[in-house]
């Protein structure tokens, strides 16, 4: 080995030490975030996990680097091309730090899905000055690693040093390692929440269980729970349990379902949506209703069949529609699906909507607000062109809320109005008030072309005929609870999961219901009393009939990452290490627990249309 390429091998150790405290030094954002037990025996643990987890994945990271310097021993090529690889992977892990500080979940296979789906440019939609931030913190990055591998190369090109560091170091990270996987091995057996959940904010994350091994060997070791268990259990499809007996009818109603993403609970009302408040009072409002989660993916899939969203993958694997829209096929309806982001993020085109022949996939327009405003104009087009001797179902769903976006020049009602909302700024707003005003007047924006497809559909002389759904995917948080919380994905609180529910037919009576109902009781709602399906309700559904007042005090909702058992006044979410106990503010229970019968019921939503049977006695 040549001279040149000694030295290039001991500057690419200092390297990865550099790497590993760079990167235990943004990590540290992870725990501002999650509110962890710092007492000082959890923080050595904490520095033993942190120094053990970041040395083996910048080892594993920086591979390709050492590859490199042992092809070509050329400083000044390997040198800079492993400032930028390091300078790239810091940057990740901060991307995901602020992912985290928002939403409480780590750039995961559903952040990646959409990100790499073809739908990237209209999910997220950011103001240029963001990306002008995001740029000078990525230089600064460079420019950080830039002096640390400078300085590294001047102190290796010295020669080896009288007293190596490599030995300490290495005694170091194996010490750090062994007291990190032995300490979580404990905890693990032991039930310790407090040690368990240290390592849960970290990504990439693994840590050493040894249950079964000490079991063998006699240890008492408590069991998991129920529901944790029960949540990596899965098997062959069956939904629905059986085929659906429905009666066939002369005069079935057009049905419109008409959604608004991001459209929070108390977003409503003559000031904010004067158009559907106008519309509301032909319609049956739903005060106290709630999405089948807090994302767009659960919340949309839990409408249209009426179960929970930890089916969702395998309900996408095997390409299954809904009871619902087999229902409207067999009967011949003319569907039309407007969307105004892609259709295909999340996968829509091939769970709710697979198979069905020239679905429009995207919205003419760059913004948001010009997505919304084809919508409109494409369903007023579909209402001159049908065919007026069939029904028709139409599905439009609207996004400006998503993204607080409106045309320039739309007068708004609520100000200060703010010009931009920059998602790196979230975690220390200090006056959220024009950032809030801002989505007021995205809603209001919708409202009005809203009222403009109310106002097709009146003048059509449909409403005699229809059936007239109108609702939101999910909420949207603005730090409600005081605990960091912004936008949605990340808890299920009312402020992420309660939208605003409505429901016009010519044969209901106006007025104002307080019960408790949800996206899982629209299915059974529409089947049973509109398409005369005699089949129980539990074939194919979680939910009953939105007029049927209470047995909704278990509600199952779920998100990319976790799901949550969701009563009044608890929410219990499962993770991989047990359940987390909050009440409705999101504030930790001590000393709570979930009552058999709650927990009998979540475990029984979650396995019935997997046909697994009843339930394991273990």
């Amino acid at each position: 080995m040549t001279n040149t390429r000694r030295q290039l091998g001991r500057w690419w150790g200092w390297l990865v030490l550099t790497t590993v405290a760079l990167a235990c030094l943004v990590s540290v954002r992870y725990y501002a975030a999650a509110d962890l037990d710092s007492s000082p025996l959890l923080l050595l643990f904490r520095g033993a996990m942190l120094s053990s987890h970041f040395t083996l994945l910048s080892l594993l990271l920086l591979l390709p680097v050492l590859l490199l310097l042992l092809l070509l021993s050329r400083p000044k090529l390997v040198i800079p091309v492993g400032v930028l690889y390091v300078a790239l992977i810091l940057a990740a892990l901060l991307i995901d730090t602020q992912v985290y500080h928002l939403y409480r979940f780590h750039i995961n296979a559903g952040v990646m899905n959409l990100l790499f789906g073809g739908a990237a440019r209209e999910t997220f939609v950011f103001p240029p000055d963001m990306y002008l931030e995001a740029a000078l913190i990525f230089l600064g990055i460079v420019a950080v690693v830039a002096v640390c591998a400078g300085l590294a190369w001047r102190y290796v090109r010295k020669g080896p040093p009288r007293r190596s560091i490599r030995g300490p170091a290495i005694l170091f990270v194996t010490v750090a390692t062994l007291v990190f996987h032995g300490v979580h091995i404990w905890a693990d057996a032991v039930a310790n929440k407090s040690i368990v959940r240290q390592t849960e904010v970290l990504p990439f994350r693994y840590a050493a269980t040894a249950k079964r091994m000490l079991r063998r060997l006699g240890f008492e070791v408590r069991s998991g729970s129920t529901l944790v268990a029960a949540s990596h259990k899965g098997s062959g499809l069956a939904y629905p349990l059986r085929p659906l007996t429905c009666e066939a009818s002369q005069s079935t109603p057009n049905v419109i379902f008409i959604v608004v993403d991001s459209w929070r609970f108390d977003a409503i009302g003559p000031k904010i949506t004067p158009n559907l408040h106008k519309f509301a009072q032909r319609a049956v409002r739903f005060e106290n209703h709630f999405s089948g989660g807090n994302a767009t993916r659960i919340g949309i899939f839990s409408l249209f069949y009426g179960i929970p969203g930890t089916y969702w993958h395998r309900i996408l694997a095997e390409r299954r529609r809904p009871v619902f829209i087999e229902e409207l096929l067999k009967r011949d309806y003319e569907i039309a699906v407007l969307r105004s982001a892609p259709l295909y993020s999340p996968e829509f085109d091939r769970t709710i909507f697979a198979g069905l022949p020239n679905l429009r996939m995207r919205s003419e327009g760059h913004r948001p607000y010009e997505w919304d405003r084809s919508l409109t104009n494409d369903f007023r087009a579909f209402l001159e062109q049908r065919d007026p001797e069939r029904p028709f179902f139409a599905f439009l769903f609207y996004d400006s809320p998503h993204s607080f976006d409106m045309p320039p020049d739309y007068p708004v009602p609520f100000k200060p109005n703010g010009k931009r909302v920059n998602y790196l700024e979230l975690h220390r707003l200090k006056d959220v008030r024009p950032f809030y005003n801002r989505y007021l007047n995205s809603v209001h924006y919708v409202d009005s072309l809203m009222g403009e497809a109310l106002e097709l559909i009146d003048s059509h002389g449909l409403l005699e005929s229809s059936i007239v759904l109108i609702t939101g995917d999910h909420g949207q948080e603005f730090n409600d609870t005081k605990k960091g919380y912004w936008g949605h994905s990340s808890n299920f609180t009312r402020y992420q999961t309660g939208v605003p529910f409505m429901l016009y037919a010519p044969d209901l009576e106006p007025r104002v219901l307080r019960h408790r109902t949800s996206h899982f009781d629209v299915v059974p709602t529409i089947l049973q009393r509109y398409f005369a399906c005699s089949s129980p309700v539990e074939d194919y559904s979680v939910g009953r009939s939105l007029f049927r007042e209470g047995g909704r005090d278990v509600l199952l909702m779920s998100e990319y990452a976790d799901f949550a058992i969701v009563q009044p006044q608890l929410i219990a979410v499962v993770r991989e290490h047990g359940l987390d106990l909050v009440d409705a503010n999101y504030s930790e229970l001590e000393g709570a627990s979930l009552a058999p019968h709650v927990i009998s019921i979540a475990l029984e939503h979650k396995r019935r249309f997997y046909g697994i049977g009843p339930l394991d006695r273990e």
